[in-house]
């Protein structure tokens, strides 16, 4: 088992503090898997701050580390804001991809992460075919790079860059190149002599060499494809989307945690943080309703030093938030990069109608900005608000998608700066950024968000059939898609699927109707889903596809009539999970706490 060995990468937070992730992993592994076969592409993580990407890396290489039969060393660097020369960073990044490589062909976790010099690994021991190959390579990159100077640097570095391609296409072992905070290689080395850099005052990057725009052919390459992240979503994404990189990379985003494996998460982080604190489950979503499942205003919450701080009750709840985002470390972090981005935040002929802009754009959270409202509302020309848009996706405040700008899913950010501009602006109408109705919502969709979030994380698992309302063990698949959805053929009523499952080859796919109430499902509902199913064999009829293998799945936390149940147990292909049955499910992914019961659907 991974927990019983010694981890490669040492994680930065508790092993089961990692939570959620489970289908995004998998994603990734896949992709580390699918290169012994050439079969994946360059691609960038995109995110916003604190979104937990570098645990998520972490975690990936500590996972695929230990599968040498995918024939795939990870190379896992960390980009550092620490300037220094080209010949300088080439024998630190030469140093970390070797040490790996050869830590990865002998299995050896202690040396993924040594402290040990070029030289030291010309002794190390390996009979490994790849290992014994990559000595070689060591004693021709030490014989070249001690014989040349700083001028030699880039040369040098451009030949170098394609050595995990060519050790894995000799070798058989292929890499992932996984490279984190990718975007600062822009502003942090310089090609030349430590006297001529030291020698000037260079700020912001200025004279620095544009390595990313030397991966140009690596970022091809099918037998060491590279995996790029970084804290600044626009300027990653400029990095990889134009220039020498422009069509290289693929793109997966990365969102904040599920309501669900939010309220996990604060459970996990008060049991290391503050065991003295206690939340009911009930309350734990609401906190992470409130926070929009964002691990690390979590996290802020789990360790906030508010005075009297309490998690009693939704008032008590409220004010450490509050406390977070106007005094607290959620403060600290967004006042800082406000200040890092004044020169894009202020630069305004008329600072008053900047504020405003900025202040307006809150009403848009997780949402296209409406830029002609705004100016509708503010009485000013439509491209003012185009320009200050424009300056806050430049201070990566909101992304652009299909030539739309979306503000991110914040909304503590969308919180502070409602604090920081209203108090600052007269004669305005104030902005509601209650999540009331989110958490209303939240109340009647909870029981649908965990049977998602639970079938992400299926992964051909055989689990106890008494959790679906079977004798034996059930098997369940590996989902490539998972969502709500409507059906409805051509002369058919359309029928709403609480959630749908497909598998991974389209051969199976789930219908899920949920009833989260404390009163029984009736034979109708299941006679209701029924005919779903037979909508969704005539929409497949129709459009001359294969019809999958359907399987039904009823959740009720209420439990069921004598009549459905007589008539559930006699059919193979219907599932049905009870309050027990789900609650177990739901444990069984990383659930720490029983599913609620809401009052309010009783």
């Amino acid at each position: 088992m991974l927990e019983t060995k010694i981890w490669p990468v040492e994680e930065m937070v508790h092993e089961d503090e990692f939570t959620d992730r489970v289908e995004l992993l998998r994603e990734l592994d896949q992709w580390v898997k699918a290169i012994g076969r050439m079969g994946s592409w360059s691609t960038a993580l995109i995110a916003p701050r604190r979104i937990g990407k570098t645990v998520l890396l972490d975690r990936l290489v500590n996972t695929v580390f230990f599968k040498p039969e995918y024939q795939v060393a990870p190379f896992y660097f960390k980009m550092t804001r620490e300037k220094r020369t080209l010949k300088e960073f080439l024998l630190e990044y030469a140093t970390t991809f070797f040490k790996q490589y050869l830590a990865y062909c002998e299995q050896d976790a202690d040396l993924f992460n040594k402290d040990i010099e070029m030289e030291e690994l010309l002794a190390y021991k390996t009979t490994h075919k790849a290992g014994v190959m990559a000595l070689e390579y060591i004693q021709r990159f030490l014989k070249r790079y001690n014989r040349h100077g700083a001028e030699d640097a880039l040369l040098h570095w451009d030949l170098f860059i394609r050595v995990p391609e060519r050790l894995g296409s000799h070798s058989g072992t292929r890499v992932a190149v996984i490279i984190d905070e990718f975007q600062d290689m822009k502003f942090y080395i310089y090609n030349m002599s430590p006297e001529l850099m030291d020698s000037k005052d260079r700020l912001n990057g200025q004279g620095a060499i544009n390595l990313p725009g030397t991966y140009d052919r690596q970022a091809q390459s099918r037998k060491a494809p590279m995996l790029v992240s970084g804290s600044a979503v626009t300027l990653i994404f400029r990095t990889v989307m134009g220039g020498p990189l422009g069509g290289r990379f693929d793109f997966m985003y990365i969102k904040p945690l599920s309501i669900p494996d939010g309220a996990t998460l604060l459970h996990n982080t008060l049991k290391y943080y503050a065991p003295g604190s206690v939340i009911t489950p009930e309350l734990a979503l609401y906190a992470s309703a409130q926070v929009g499942g964002h691990p690390y205003y979590l996290y802020c919450l789990a360790t906030s030093k508010y005075k009297g701080k309490g998690l009693g009750d939704e008032k008590a709840i409220d004010q450490v938030i509050r406390y977070e985002i106007e005094n607290g470390k959620i403060y600290g972090f967004w006042l800082t990069h406000f200040r890092d981005n004044r020169k894009y935040l202020n630069a305004d002929d008329d600072l008053e109608l900047g504020k405003k802009i900025i202040y307006y754009f809150t009403q848009y959270n997780n949402q296209p900005v409406d830029v002609k409202a705004i100016a509708q509302k503010l009485k000013v020309p439509k491209p003012a608000v185009e320009d200050k848009i424009e300056r806050l996706y430049q201070a990566d405040l909101v992304y652009r998608s299909a030539e739309k700008f979306y503000t991110f899913n914040d909304i503590c950010l969308m919180r502070f700066i409602k604090f920081v501009y209203e108090q600052d602006l007269e004669g305005i109408d104030q902005i509601d950024l209650s999540q009331q109705n989110l958490i209303n919502t939240l109340k009647g969709k909870f029981l649908e968000m965990v049977v998602e979030v639970s079938m992400m994380k299926f992964n051909h698992e055989h689990l106890p059939g008494p959790w679906f309302g079977q004798t034996g063990e059930v098997e369940v698949p590996l989902f490539q898609l998972v969502k709500t959805m409507t059906v409805k053929g051509a002369k058919t009523p359309s029928y709403q699927i609480d959630v749908f499952g497909q598998e991974e080859r389209s051969h199976q796919v789930w219908l899920c109707e949920c009833k989260y109430t404390k009163t029984t499902m009736d034979i109708k509902q299941v006679k209701k889903l029924e005919s779903a199913a037979q909508v969704l064999i005539q929409v497949h009829k129709e459009e001359g596809t294969t019809v999958p293998e359907i399987h039904l799945w009823l959740v009720s936390t209420g439990g069921f009539t004598k009549e459905a149940l007589i008539y559930v147990n006699a059919r193979s292909d219907i599932y049905a999970s009870d309050y027990e049955g789900i609650n177990s499910l739901f444990k069984a992914y990383g659930g720490n706490y029983s599913i609620p019961q809401f009052a309010v659907n009783d």
